[in-house]
């Protein structure tokens, strides 16, 4: 059947295509930074609050009362105790807990990605993207020696919202941190409030002034490349909509085929919700969903799916047509 759910999925024309013109963009989830050794949100909403039960701000007790929360909730309580104690939560405690990047399937899964791009967009705020990692050989059948991958050059981090450029996305060697990144605690994306304010809405009102960068910086990054999704599990689900749909709907756009792409492992059980999903996301979203099968390693399959992807679709420079047609656009507004 042609939406069966393999270990290893083709890769869509398209998604070759972009990678061979330059203008494929990586955009990294909470998945692929749980693989790499960091606590998925609920386990970073917890060790934030377990931050003020360690110092005597919190209890056990409190702690227990409302473990049962969204993550989210949770977070802000944390935000609110931090403001109300005087004392910053030290989230690079929290979010790399080993203290350096030298988790091994991290160093695998974050490798691929660094064959395949050369920029990166990411709602994360741990530093996996902020250094290249270079993997000597992507052999067919060979799983990567974790041992032979070594960090290259440091990127550039972009993480304030001023950052957030058309411009900053043809930049080689760039992650830009949508949410915020460790380099800047404060203003971090956290809570439910922090995300209103992040994707307002206000500019629709023609003020002037009032233009969100966010929203503008995803339009162009979604209008002019080729967004393939990594890491977004189905309960990162409500972030990639939020993100998306929050562009489109402006628009009016209605698309049918797909520019963009999502990767998203399913169980052999789970067939039926994926083919439910693959036509959500390409009628709502103009996402195609590639499925992998989570049946023999479960989310480390994503490990081999890159590493094949890698293989097949290295990064590329943009080519020089695509940079010309997309300065000429910046200059002409």
């Amino acid at each position: 059947m042609s939406d069966e759910i393999r270990p290893i999925p083709s890769i869509p024309p398209g998604l070759i295509e972009a990678a061979r013109r330059g203008t494929l963009i990586p955009f990294v989830g909470a998945g692929a930074s749980r693989l790499a050794g960091c606590p998925d949100w609920n386990g970073f909403a917890d060790a934030a609050l377990s931050f003020f039960v360690d110092k005597g701000k919190f209890t056990h007790s409190q702690l227990d009362q409302i473990r049962h929360l969204n993550a989210r909730v949770k977070l802000a309580i944390a935000v609110g105790l931090q403001e109300e104690h005087k004392t910053s939560i030290e989230f690079k405690e929290l979010i790399h807990p080993d203290g350096n990047l030298n988790n091994k399937k991290g160093m695998r899964l974050y490798g691929s990605l660094s064959a395949m791009g050369k920029t990166f967009v990411t709602t994360n705020y741990d530093e996996w993207l902020d250094k290249e990692i270079n993997i000597p050989e992507l052999l067919p059948g060979k799983t990567v020696d974790a041992s032979r991958v070594k960090f290259g050059r440091k990127r550039e981090s972009k993480y304030q919202v001023q950052d957030f450029t058309a411009a900053n996305l043809n930049r080689d060697n760039t992650v830009i941190h949508l949410h915020g990144a460790l380099a800047d605690p404060d203003n971090m994306v956290l809570t439910t409030q922090h995300y209103v304010r992040h994707y307002a809405n206000d500019r629709l009102t023609g003020e002037e002034g009032k233009e969100n960068r966010v929203l503008t910086f995803l339009e162009d990054l979604f209008e002019y490349k080729t967004v393939l999704f990594v890491g977004y599990g189905l309960e990162e689900l409500e972030i990639l909509e939020y993100v998306i749909l929050k562009t489109r709907h402006r628009t009016g756009e209605d698309q049918r085929e797909a520019k963009h792409y999502l990767l998203q492992g399913f169980f052999s059980h789970e067939y039926e919700l994926m083919r439910s999903l693959k036509r959500y996301y390409l009628h709502e979203c103009g996402i195609q969903l590639i499925p992998f099968l989570r049946d023999q390693k479960d989310w480390d399959q994503l490990i081999e799916v890159l590493e094949d992807f890698a293989r097949k679709i290295p990064a590329k420079n943009l080519e020089q047509l695509q940079e010309f047609l997309e300065m000429e656009r910046l200059r002409n507004g």
